[in-house]
């Protein structure tokens, strides 16, 4: 462990004792008034925050500042620290293109409902239209367990994946009784599971809204609103 204080330019050091300059640039820096016990998980959130505010950590060292109260006199005895990794932007606008790539590769993604008693209930779903990552369209029974749930909890998640890449987006599902989207949305393949075509009174369109995406593409670990 390294521990270091601020000097005069002119001064240099000796023996054991050296002088380095921080670089520049941009630090997500956290505040916190914690016990001493409490910095290596503190350590652990900052990293896991700069995710959620699409920034990565970079080339650099990352330190702590203490500020000057001494931990006795605090008057819960904690120490007063910045954690300050260095950081640099990540390009979303580029991440979401190459999410938008996959899923357009994908004919199967996982749809997940909510049960009554509360737990999520993931089902592979054949995608049968998309909107870039922000609606999802997919067809099913109207009678299905999944379209009864989203009745009752519109709360959904959907998954897919391409090699080592995956996306998890949140959002809601509308049950769509529009028939000229339904009609738009038919294909020939539905007959077998909606004999009666378009207007079968099983067949039912299920859309998704992203909300919320959570990216892992070329081993970046990405939050975001949609």
């Amino acid at each position: 462990m390294d521990i270091g204080l601020t000097v005069p330019q002119e001064v240099e050091g000796e023996s054991e004792i050296s002088k380095g300059l921080l670089s520049g640039g941009l630090y997500a820096i956290g505040h916190f008034e914690i016990g001493t016990d409490e910095i290596p998980a503190a350590w652990s959130l900052m990293y896991t925050l700069t995710s959620k505010h699409q920034c990565k950590p970079c080339a650099g060292k990352s330190f702590e500042i203490c500020q000057s109260i001494p931990l006795d006199q605090h008057p819960q005895d904690k120490c007063m620290i910045d954690l300050c990794i260095p950081v640099q932007m990540i390009d979303l606008k580029l991440i979401e293109e190459k999410a938008i790539s996959i899923l357009t590769e994908c004919d199967t993604a996982m749809l997940a409902s909510v049960t009554e008693e509360g737990y999520p209930r993931p089902v592979p779903m054949g995608k049968i239209k998309a909107d870039g990552i922000s609606q999802i369209w997919f067809s099913t029974g109207t009678f299905s367990d999944k379209t009864i749930q989203f009745q009752l909890n519109p709360k959904a998640g959907v998954c897919f994946m391409k090699g080592g890449d995956s996306i998890v987006l949140t959002g809601k599902v509308e049950i769509v009784s529009d028939m000229e989207i339904k009609k738009a949305l038919w294909s020939d393949w539905m007959f077998a599971h909606f004999p009666g075509g378009v207007i079968d009174p099983s067949y039912c369109i299920l859309k998704f809204t992203s909300e919320e995406a959570t990216y892992w593409i070329d081993n970046e670990f990405v939050k975001a609103s949609i």
